[in-house]
């Protein structure tokens, strides 16, 4: 049976309770076997200042997703170095992974900026993209970008919460909709709520609450 792997990368800076419950939102919907969360080491399109090392998001990433059993990390872009690009890592889970069905979990709000991404139409034919939705941002904005054809009726049913998933396969490329629950929790609003010495709890897993305070990261 041919093995379906999601992935999900990510500064995850930190990684949160929104990154998780997307990823198993999915994981199930989609009948993944595993859903692999790939750190990277430095982001193409984000400048931040206050971000830990690679190394200390990979271990954020370790403690936020063990006790589930379908998800895993990799080091795959930390081990590359320089700039994280989705093409490269993509090719290279591929040769890693032969022969697996890649799913690869991006929100609404990157995807709508998908030109600017480096080798953005072959990365469509390398892998499944799942599109989740963010909020401030609608489906029907995709029409926009002139890569997919799809029935601007079926956006409009996805931002008015009538269906959950739109799936579109046009000439080697298969792109899922998917209308995931909104959790209102941001990596900027925790690394703020530290600075300020405000409460993170309840904002991601504990333990990685734990990692935060006892390396001093972000205040």
């Amino acid at each position: 049976m041919t093995q379906r792997l999601g992935i999900l990368g990510g500064t995850f800076n930190p990684i949160h309770f929104g990154h998780l419950a997307a990823a198993e939102e999915v994981r199930d919907r989609l009948k993944l076997e595993k859903v692999i969360f790939i750190p990277s080491f430095l982001p193409p399109h984000k400048i931040e200042e206050d971000i830990p090392s690679a190394v200390q998001r990979q271990e954020m990433v370790r403690l936020a997703i063990r006790g589930n059993a379908h998800f895993t990390v990799s080091d795959v872009e930390i081990r590359r170095g320089g700039r994280s690009y989705t093409v490269d890592t993509i090719e290279a889970l591929r040769q890693s992974h032969p022969g697996a069905e890649l799913y690869f979990l991006t929100g609404l709000d990157s995807f709508l900026e998908i030109r600017t991404w480096k080798d953005w139409d072959r990365l469509l034919t390398l892998c499944s993209f799942v599109v989740l939705s963010r909020d401030g941002y609608r489906f029907r904005d995709i029409a926009q970008i002139g890569i997919l054809d799809v029935p601007e009726r079926e956006l409009s049913a996805l931002d008015a919460r009538e269906k959950d998933q739109v799936v579109i396969t046009s000439g080697g490329i298969r792109v899922y909709l998917e209308r995931v629950p909104f959790y209102d929790i941001s990596s900027t609003d925790i690394r703020t709520r530290v600075r300020e010495g405000r409460s993170i709890k309840y904002h991601l897993p504990e333990a990685v609450e734990h990692y935060i305070i006892e390396n001093k990261l972000y205040a």
